[in-house]
C-alpha cells in the first residue's frame, strides 16, 4: 500500500518568514503561523506523513551560521512534536540560488534518492508552499500543489477539500 505525503515548505508557509532578512535566525523571531498545528493534526489523522523541503540561503556560512538556524529549527520541531506532529524527513538546501545546485527547489536533487524507495501515492500527495519554486517542485515530482499565502493562516479548508476529493 502506498503512503500519502504532505511536502511542506517551512518559511512563510509553516512559520513566519521575516520580510527583511528572510531568515529565522533566533528564537525571538520564531512564530508558528495560525492554523498550522490544527491543519497538520488533521492531515496526520488522515494518515499523511510529513516531509519538510526548504531552501535556506547560505546555511552554514558566515552569513547564516548553522547554530543560528538550528536553535529555532529544533524549537519548532519540539513544538510540533508536543502537538503530535513529526516529520518523516527534512530536506534542506543550504545553497544560494546563484550557485545553481541540483538540490535547490524547484530542482529535485534533495529528494531524488528518497523518491526511488518511497512508496508514495502521487495522486493523493501534495506540496504546500508559498513560492513559485514550491509549485514547480511539486510539478517536477508529479504531485499536486496547494498555494499558501506568505505568512498567512494555514489553508486548512483548501487542504480538507483536496484530501476529500483525492
Amino acid at each position: 500500500m502506498s503512503t500519502t505525503y504532505a511536502f511542506l515548505d517551512r518559511d512563510g508557509a509553516l512559520i513566519l518568514e521575516p520580510q527583511d532578512t528572510f531568515q529565522i535566525g533566533s528564537l525571538e523571531v520564531l512564530q508558528i503561523l495560525d492554523g498550522v498545528i490544527t491543519g497538520l493534526q488533521f492531515l496526520r489523522d488522515q494518515n499523511y506523513k510529513f516531509i519538510m523541503v526548504s531552501n535556506q540561503d547560505g546555511l552554514g556560512t558566515q552569513l547564516f551560521p548553522l547554530e543560528e538556524f538550528q536553535v529555532p529549527q529544533n524549537r519548532m520541531l519540539e513544538i510540533f512534536k508536543e502537538n503530535g506532529i513529526e516529520f518523516e524527513k527534512i530536506f534542506i538546501c543550504p545553497h544560494f540560488s546563484e550557485e545553481n545546485c541540483n538540490c535547490r527547489k524547484p530542482k529535485t536533487g534533495l529528494v531524488d534518492e528518497w523518491l526511488k524507495t518511497a512508496n508514495i501515492d502521487f495522486q493523493k500527495s501534495f506540496m504546500y508552499g508559498d513560492r513559485v519554486t514550491d509549485s514547480e517542485f511539486a510539478k517536477n515530482i508529479r504531485i499536486q500543489f496547494i498555494k499558501a499565502e506568505t505568512n498567512g493562516a494555514f489553508r486548512t479548508r483548501q487542504i480538507r477539500q483536496f484530501v476529500c476529493n483525492s
